[in-house]
């Protein structure tokens, strides 16, 4: 996996994350939001993320 450096991640659950260097390996990630008027950064949510493989 190749380090995009425009995209910084600390989600080192994530199959894309690159531990140790806090990047995102995707060429682009989908952003949204689980509620109708978010207003917060809690409400919005990567929807390219992936739970990485615990084998």
């Amino acid at each position: 996996m190749t380090k995009n450096p425009s995209i910084h991640c600390d989600v080192s659950s994530c199959k894309y994350n690159l531990t140790g260097e806090h990047y995102c390996s995707l060429e682009s990630i989908k952003i949204g939001t689980h509620e109708p008027n978010p207003s917060v950064c809690e409400c919005v949510d990567c929807e390219s993320f992936v739970k990485k493989s615990t084998t």
